[in-house]
């Protein structure tokens, strides 16, 4: 082996041990002294590694023209292949995604009996195509993977199977592909921390489809150790951005926003064009919060993408817009003629019922609520089959007529709803059911009002809350919130739980271990506070809560 073989073996081995900032640094030597491909594309990798992304992909880019050069297409063509996908998620750059998978494409055109056609298929199948056309070329994948004895590509396939498995609604066998993708991705078979990533990312986006959220919460605290074990800011602002998502559902809003926030944050320091998931994420957040401003601000320049089209539409309902709301509903449901209803389409449906119900639209609310019965029916998700019987308990309080019986599907979905109590959904279901025990219960009514208005109080969802508020002052009962001291009215909840542990005397890394937060989290959230408070360091935010608290207790 020659030295400058070696050398390029002992940076590999670097990159193999995930030592990424050692194996940059070995690298950036190497590449100075050589213009080798090789030195190139390793060094593309540990970039990437260390989210410094614009710099990866002009080195890998460097390494495909390279291997070009020296007639080493496939090598060429495989890292072709990544940068496609790659021009989406730093720039939404789709024009020069499908010119890369061009480009592979081409090179391996006269060479399509080789494991690098293999992973341009899943590549470009995970970018490009619909759940039917991903299943089927997953099946090819997989084909490939085991002629080449791949495991690194068998488990992408077997994990993107899953995904389209389940977004068309047979989540019983997408979840058993997606569970062997992760044993296999987790057991020790992937050689490639990138396939491990992957598969984490794939699986989150899954279980999310799926409605799973107690499934969710387990993967993104396995994924969530895995990326800061192995430093991986991609799967990391990934892992805030889902788990933003579930705290979101579970009611947990503060947290909600502070994952989505970060996410953000590390999205814009390396993979930007990602950075619009978490964005609009908030946004349909800000909504649910009653923030309806911050919410429009959020979504100005992107009336365009796909993913803001709920959020615009429940920003145009809340404020009784229904026109609009429905007209952007419309656009997220029109299919294709190749086309199905899937479970990527249950946020938009959901939502339509309720524009439906409020123009009065009972005859369309109806047809909508029975495609969400088909697909929770063939999901067997207790989520979503939660959501359906309120939307169809709500259908019937308005229909109306001897027949009716709205509390059955009330019942039926806080049955379904044992794992997510603490739920913005249980709670819609229990002031449901509140409004149809008015005239017949009202004892029960008032218990089943009081419980919403607790939980939707407790997550910050303010319109929400003040209609069960209403509710409650409409059957005589006076629903007054505590006096709020002047700390409780400028700072969230998160914020008084850190200016308490600041009194304590811990510092930033001791309050970061203490609630289970990155100290970068703990630094914004102590900027916020000074700022809020309106005092120049954290000694003075300390004698200030001490003070508030002498005259709490006095």
């Amino acid at each position: 082996m020659s030295s400058d073989q070696n050398a390029i073996e002992q940076g590999l081995k670097l990159l193999r041990n995930g030592e990424w900032q050692a194996a940059r640094q070995h690298f950036e030597t190497l590449v100075a002294s050589n213009d080798d491909p090789e030195a190139h594309d390793a060094l593309g990798i540990a970039l990437w590694w260390l989210n410094r992304v614009d710099n990866s992909h002009q080195h890998r880019t460097k390494a495909y023209i390279g291997f070009k050069q020296q007639g080493e297409t496939r090598r060429a063509a495989r890292i072709a292949s990544w940068l496609a996908r790659e021009q989406v998620f730093l720039d939404a750059n789709v024009s020069a995604m499908r010119g890369w998978f061009a480009r592979a494409e081409r090179l391996l055109d006269s060479d399509q009996d080789c494991v690098e056609w293999g992973w341009l298929l899943m590549f470009r199948a995970s970018m490009l195509a619909t759940p039917p056309q991903l299943e089927q070329e997953t099946n090819t994948v997989l084909q490939l993977a085991e002629r080449f004895n791949d495991p690194d590509l068998e488990i992408m396939a077997l994990a993107n199977q899953g995904l389209s498995l389940i977004v068309q609604g047979d989540i019983l066998t997408g979840m058993k592909r997606i569970d062997e993708a992760m044993t296999a991705a987790t057991g020790g078979e992937a050689t490639d921390y990138m396939t491990i990533s992957e598969v984490f990312c794939v699986t989150l986006s899954a279980c999310e489809i799926a409605g799973d959220l107690v499934r969710t919460e387990h993967w993104c605290q396995v994924a969530t150790r895995f990326a800061e074990q192995r430093a991986a800011p991609f799967l990391s602002a990934y892992c805030r951005t889902t788990y933003g998502s579930l705290l979101a559902a579970m009611g947990r809003w503060e947290a909600a926003d502070s994952a989505l926030s970060e996410a953000m944050r590390a999205f814009e320091a390396g993979h930007r064009g990602l950075r619009v998931h978490a964005l609009l994420k908030l946004a349909d957040l800000r909504v649910r919060q009653g923030r309806l401003e911050e919410a429009e601000i959020l979504l100005t320049g992107y009336e365009d993408h796909p993913e803001a089209i709920v959020p615009l539409a429940r920003l145009h309902l809340t404020r009784g817009e229904t026109a609009s709301a429905r007209a952007l509903l419309d656009q997220a449901l029109r299919l294709a003629p190749d086309q199905t209803i899937t479970l990527f389409h249950v946020p938009a449906l959901l939502l339509m019922v309720d524009v439906q119900l409020a123009q009065g639209d009972l005859e369309s609310a109806h047809q909508t609520a029975a495609h969400l019965q088909i697909l929770a029916e063939k999901s067997q998700s207790d989520f979503l089959i939660a959501q359906v019987a309120i939307a169809q308990g709500q259908i019937e309080s308005v229909q109306g007529g001897e027949h009716a019986d709205p509390l059955v599907h009330y019942r039926a979905a806080l049955d379904r709803l044992q794992a997510y109590e603490q739920s913005l959904v249980a709670a819609r279901a229990r002031l449901q059911m509140a409004y149809a025990l008015r005239d017949s219960d009202q004892t029960g009514a008032i218990m089943w009002a009081k419980a919403a208005y607790a939980s939707l109080s407790r997550m910050g969802a303010a319109r929400d809350a003040d209609e069960a508020q209403k509710l409650l002052r409409e059957m005589g009962v006076l629903s007054r919130s505590p006096q709020r001291t002047r700390l409780q009215d400028a700072l969230t909840e998160r914020e008084l739980e850190i200016l308490a542990l600041i009194a304590n005397g811990l510092t930033n890394p001791k309050i970061a271990a203490r609630l289970y937060l990155s100290v970068k989290t703990v630094e914004y959230h102590v900027s916020q506070i000074l700022g809020k408070l309106g005092v120049r360091s954290r000694a003075e935010a300390a004698a200030l809560a001490a003070r508030q608290s002498d005259q709490s207790n006095n």
